[in-house]
């Protein structure tokens, strides 16, 4: 008879223990997530501050131009910092300003800056789907969810925050796209 007790004790100990462990996990897995998402977002802001000290350092080591044509760049980094298809409508129109070849490695700085933004961003959207799966589609989500409150406020509005052109997001409001040159 004792050992009939001690062994339903023993299991009682193991499934409260096994439980506590398993909701303590949940805790830990969405902080986890939390913190990647936190991340994620700043290390776009960083790349997203780079662009116009990007466009300043071309502006400088393409041939060295004058103030002018820095202070130009400078003014449309900023015009077009949302707008790939503006800055390179720009860049096409800035080029009588430039020598062929100093075009063409400007045109170059200026793919390899949008790449960057749109890769740090890609990055930022897998965490954020892999993080609403977890919450939406597993046990452990759900307990994270219910007993911890999660996501909190700060991941909710860095997980709908989308960097996108004024243009795009009219297409998306209205479910209309309007066709336009985008070499004019």
């Amino acid at each position: 008879m004792s050992k009939l007790a001690i062994g339903i004790l023993l299991s009682l100990v193991l499934l409260i223990g096994g439980t506590i462990g398993y909701v303590v996990s949940a805790k830990f897995t969405g902080e986890t997530y939390e913190q990647s998402i936190f991340a994620q977002d700043e290390s776009m802001q960083n790349t997203w501050g780079q662009m116009e000290g990007m466009m300043k350092m071309a502006g400088f080591t393409v041939k060295n131009y004058g103030e002018t044509f820095i202070k130009t760049l400078e003014a449309n980094a900023k015009r077009y910092e949302n707008d790939k298809g503006g800055m390179m409508k720009w860049v096409q129109e800035a080029r009588s300003q430039m020598s062929e070849n100093a075009h063409l490695k400007f045109m170059g700085i200026v793919e390899k800056v949008y790449a960057k933004k749109e890769a740090r961003q890609l990055s930022k959207i897998s965490v954020v789907q892999e993080y609403r799966t977890w919450r939406k589609a597993s046990m452990k989500g759900t307990i994270g969810v219910m007993v911890f409150n999660f996501p909190s406020d700060k991941a909710k509005i860095i997980e709908d925050r989308i960097i996108s052109t004024k243009a795009t997001k009219k297409t998306w409001e209205t479910g209309e796209e309007e066709t336009t040159n985008p070499f004019e």
